[in-house]
């Protein structure tokens, strides 16, 4: 049966149920609908919409009541639902009014819709989420995602589900499970009172060069598929022109629509280029370019950046490989200085399923820690959000095999994890130089002693290898972000 045949008010176009519409600065959002109407008795009618906020039953304002629809002769009708104010998740009811009688008959209703913001979700294998174990970590109403058969749902594990896959890219080898995003997503709901859209364009064991290229002809197809998805996602459905066999109405966005925009990116990444030197080399700079390639893209010059530093790996990692973790970790870090409105945080302390993928534990721990850093960059929330991260490093006057090690952020003071802080590595021109002890001088600063004076060219690294003793936490658990070869100051005056 033709739907346009059917008695009533039908939506032919408009978001989907589930979706989540991204708000602008001046927090609200315009959806536009458009349908057909149809009285079996070839009356003339009225078409009538409103929105409904499904939480109080009520509608979202005096405005978005019940009003008349830009109803016309052809049996069709436009409106565009302006300044839906942020929040949700909303219904959009319609009905037609009948001229003669005043009769309305219900017409298309669309469900869970929400005006709120939507955060992209990029990288690898752990952004993709592949975490086993228990983790109390439930779906909660007004955190939905993007799926890979291109629907609005509401978000629950895994969210990378290849269910209706409709793009072979974002196919998956491994089993996906638990991700940190969905404790994220609710973690943001809750703070903000936002709907949170969560967007997963990551794409397991992908080079960043994939999502950069090598040069500008050069195809970086992880980066295209993932705008590709995200001028989907920020569509609205084309209802009328639809088969149920290929999974139901698909967003149909015009060639010409430009990518949506978006409240932000969490980024997980690394594992495959610290297999490859040349990749670490210049991790630093091809991030940082990736960066600006999509904030050109979205015409989001100042677009947040959450980046979660390089995990640990166990097992996996060749003996030559080792550094090259620690320079990849020393980048990303880098790149919260480097890039404005990018923050790291560090994942070094989560445990893992398997030798290289985040437990099921450890990602919910990340994505509170993504989280609370994406409220207070992104959002300007008052609370502590910045992660314990390297400030300086000197020689104690007159004693080159004395380091004190400074580091900034440090909510409360530092502890050890350990019973020895083993963490710290030092080095010159003439190689390694091995601690003899290391102590807490202040709540923020280390006293390591060496076995040896450091000579030309000294640096000190924190957590630089594949799998690093992690002793140092902060009065929130939190350990220093990992760095690798930075300098030391002459001495302390």
């Amino acid at each position: 049966m033709n739907r346009a045949s059917l008695a009533g008010v039908r939506i032919a176009e408009g978001p989907s149920d589930w979706q989540i519409v991204q708000r602008r600065l001046d927090n609200t959002a315009d959806v536009p609908l458009a349908g057909s109407w149809l009285d079996p008795r070839g009356r003339m009618a009225t078409v009538e919409v409103r929105v409904v906020d499904e939480t109080r039953q009520q509608p979202a304002s005096t405005e978005l009541d019940w009003h008349e629809a830009d109803t016309r002769p052809d049996r069709t009708w436009r409106q565009v639902l302006t300044s839906i104010p942020a929040g949700g998740p909303y219904r959009i009811e319609t009905r037609l009014r009948l001229e003669d009688d005043g009769w309305r008959l219900a017409g298309d209703r669309i469900h869970h819709f929400g005006v709120g913001d939507i955060w992209i979700v990029a990288g690898d294998d752990n952004a993709l989420g592949f975490g086993a174990g228990i983790a109390e970590d439930a779906p909660e109403f007004g955190v939905h995602v993007f799926r890979r058969n291109e629907r609005w749902t509401l978000a629950s594990h895994p969210l990378h589900d290849v269910t209706g896959l409709r793009n072979n890219r974002f196919f998956s080898a491994g089993a996906a499970g638990h991700s940190p995003w969905l404790a994220f997503g609710r973690t943001l709901r809750r703070e903000t009172g936002l709907p949170i859209g969560l967007l997963p364009a990551a794409q397991e064991g992908s080079l960043l060069e994939s999502w950069h290229g090598k040069g500008v002809h050069t195809a970086a197809p992880a980066f295209d598929s993932m705008v590709a998805l995200l001028r989907i996602a920020t569509s609205f459905r084309d209802y009328a022109n639809f088969s149920m066999l290929d999974g139901g109405p698909c967003f149909l966005p015009k060639p010409e629509h430009p990518p949506g925009v978006v409240a932000g990116m969490v980024w997980f990444h690394g594992n495959a280029d610290a297999k490859r030197e040349g990749a670490a080399a210049k991790y630093g700079k091809v991030f940082r370019d990736f960066v600006l390639k999509l904030r050109n893209a979205l015409a989001a010059p100042e677009l947040p950046v959450v980046v979660c530093q390089l995990n640990r790996v166990i097992g996996v990692a060749r003996p030559g490989e080792s550094p090259l973790w620690g320079a990849i970790r020393e980048a990303q870090r880098a790149a919260a200085h480097d890039v404005e409105n990018v923050a790291t945080i560090p994942t070094l302390d989560a445990g893992l399923s398997d030798g290289i993928h985040i437990s099921a534990q450890g990602n919910a721990t990340i994505g509170l820690r993504a989280a609370r850093t994406a409220l207070g960059m992104a959002y300007g929330k008052s609370a502590p959000w910045k992660t314990p991260d390297f400030l300086s490093a000197s020689f104690v006057e007159g004693k080159r095999n004395q380091v004190l090690v400074c580091f900034a952020n440090v909510s409360g003071e530092l502890k050890p994890a350990t019973s020895e802080i083993s963490s710290l590595s030092f080095a010159d021109a003439n190689g390694g130089a091995p601690v003899r002890k290391a102590r807490i001088q202040r709540p923020n600063m280390i006293l390591a002693t060496l076995n040896r004076d450091l000579g030309e060219a000294p640096t000190v690294s924190f957590c630089a290898a594949h799998n690093p003793p992690l002793t140092l936490l902060d009065d929130n658990g939190c350990p220093p972000l990992a760095f690798s070869n930075l300098a030391i100051e002459e001495d302390l005056k």
